[in-house]
């Protein structure tokens, strides 16, 4: 009812916005765009889509807007659908059917009791089972680079094994400074439990100031393919020894389906290049998995400017495109899904790319375009490095300082979908009218868009594809990347991580020049594995080995290129 309700109150609030469009029938034509752009924004930004969290059902009402719009500018479908379909984790659950119990006897058991005395953590796997004699490991720390220690090969090692872990290490846990700081964490204990031979984990609880699991599943963890599960205190002292138990990790994983929107202006012909002119269309939603700059009570995340703007511009553009003469490149307009997630859209658009790599000639990318400020007026344009076309095209387009004025920056990466495309060697242009105080807030609403700004916008962007359609395919240029966001570290590699990366280690999805990584001969595809004492199995593990060293340090780094182990020396 809730959902019906929603859908009839959006519908209201577009006939009201066509009769507001009836009245303004007689407006100048720049006054037409804004209402359109206005119509457009006030849709997508409205309650009725309930923040378009990614694979939820506002996020497809907003694709099929989009759908209806592309239609009625005369787009079609690059194949027989407009979506291109991908699917995401939403949750995951301890299911009832998780077993750990004593072995007391030739098909006897005494089970513990779920969410009492024990609980799967997040990386554990999600249908894995386990029953085979436990082995005390104590603390789970080996090192290998300095002092010589193996917990997992005590009394016979742990091979086929289940291993008891406790957390943290001994000694003073404030002690960043200790050896045993860097190993000590319970990815790392995982990955050296696997590579004894375990077949199971239980952990523990070990130093007082060691935290616990949580009992609530990460959607997004990095798992394992055995049973891990965390005990309260039933183990805390000395264990017998030659107990057997029996593991079984019983996980409902729930998935949900992000919706791309691809459509074509004109017959598309393969063996032309194509324009990529894009923008993502998904927000917060309510905050579901997290993001959100804002603290108080759940609130919808409209996301009028992040990214109803961009998707607005998206689609004026391809009304006022269509008619445009050009013989070197089809037209391919795309509202990404999942960009908040980690640019999941664009890069699964890249995996199964309906518009062949190398025949993609550029990409422009409109994000974040509805806040040009009233002072400055100044639209920022991301990328101009990565093709030498970029500075002469903008150079000779004619804009009103009064209205707009551009700024440019030169590097192709960037926290948005221009970035995937980047990395793939296809020069990009980002357009962005600026941060401001409501970005990822549900405050970032319909009332506060400045449409007039937004207009002259895409008056420029409009220029620059008109100047640049009908030519062949401009050369692209790798740019001195700026890795995006900020960090409280005080060092860096100068790394841009591969967020879809599933695998061991840490990825890399880009290396800028200049920094650590690239110094060292790190490159892009490489698999950082190691860092230092600090075994590297995710994102989140490199974060916390950053957090270790100074800057000066040297460390050694282990990583697989082409299925090879090499090490090298970084220099922070």
């Amino acid at each position: 009812m809730t959902f019906f309700l929603n859908n009839l109150k959006a519908l209201l609030f577009c006939t009201a916005a066509v009769f507001v469009g009836f009245l303004q029938a007689q407006k100048p034509a720049n006054d037409k765009r804004i209402y359109r752009l206005s119509n457009d924004i006030s849709y997508l930004a409205s309650d009725a889509l309930e923040g378009r969290q990614t694979g939820s059902p506002g996020e497809k009402l907003s694709a099929e807007f989009i759908v209806a719009q592309m239609k009625e500018a005369g787009l079609k479908p690059l194949k027989k659908d407009w979506f291109q379909t991908f699917d995401i984790i939403q949750l995951r659950i301890a299911k009832t059917q998780c077993e750990l119990a004593f072995v007391v006897g030739p098909g006897a058991v005494k089970s513990l009791i779920l969410n009492e005395h024990y609980y799967p953590i997040s990386q554990t796997g999600n249908e894995d089972s386990a029953e085979a004699e436990i082995h005390d490991c104590g603390y789970g720390l080996v090192l290998r680079d300095s002092i010589k220690r193996d917990d997992f090969e005590s009394d016979g090692g742990v091979k086929g094994k289940i291993a008891l872990i406790r957390l943290g290490f001994p000694g003073d846990q404030d002690n960043s400074k200790s050896l045993y700081a860097g190993v000590a964490d319970i990815n790392t204990k995982i990955r050296e439990a696997l590579a004894h031979g375990a077949v199971g984990i239980l952990f523990l609880p070990g130093s007082s100031a060691a935290e616990a699991p949580k009992a609530q599943l990460d959607r997004n963890a990095k798992t394992f393919n055995i049973p891990i599960f965390y005990l309260t205190d039933l183990f805390s002292k000395e264990l017998p020894r030659g107990i057997s138990m029996r593991m079984k990790s019983h996980i409902a994983v729930f998935k949900t389906t992000a919706h791309n929107v691809v459509g074509v202006s004109g017959k598309f012909k393969k063996r032309k290049n194509s324009i990529i002119v894009c923008a993502h269309h998904d927000h917060l939603g309510f905050n579901e998995y997290g993001g959100s700059r804002y603290t108080g009570p759940q609130a919808i995340h409209n996301g009028a400017d992040d990214n109803a703007s961009g998707v607005a511009a998206m689609l004026e553009l391809s009304r006022s495109l269509k008619g445009l003469k050009y013989k070197k490149n089809n037209l391919v307009f795309v509202a990404f899904s999942g960009e908040e997630l980690g640019l999941l859209g664009s890069k699964h658009f890249l995996q199964q790319c309906p518009v062949p790599k190398q025949k993609i000639s550029y990409v422009i990318n409109i994000d974040m375009l509805g806040r040009l400020d009233s002072q400055s007026k100044t639209l920022m344009v991301n990328g101009v490095g990565t093709s030498p076309v970029w500075k002469t095209t903008l150079s000779i387009i004619k804009t009103d300082t009064t209205r707009i004025r551009i700024a440019t920056t030169e590097s192709g990466l960037g926290p948005s979908d221009h970035a995937s495309f980047y990395l793939e060697g296809i020069p990009v242009l980002h357009f962005f009218s600026g941060q401001h105080e409501d970005y990822h807030k549900p405050s970032d609403d319909a009332d506060k868009i400045n449409y007039a700004g937004m207009a002259a916008a895409v008056e420029v962007i409009e220029k620059v594809i008109s100047a640049n359609t009908g030519k062949k395919k401009p050369a692209f240029t790798k740019t001195k990347d700026v890795t995006p966001g900020r960090s409280n570290f005080k060092v860096t590699l100068g790394v841009m991580p591969d967020y879809t990366f599933t695998g061991n280690g840490m990825k890399l999805d880009g290396v800028t020049e200049g920094r650590p990584a690239q110094k060292a001969g790190l490159q892009r595809g490489d698999i950082i594995t190691r860092v230092g004492e600090i075994n590297i199995g995710s994102v989140s593990d490199y974060m916390n080995a950053l957090s270790k060293f100074e800057k000066g340090r040297k460390a050694e780094v282990t990583y697989l290129r082409d299925s090879k182990t090499l090490t090298t020396t970084v220099e922070f």
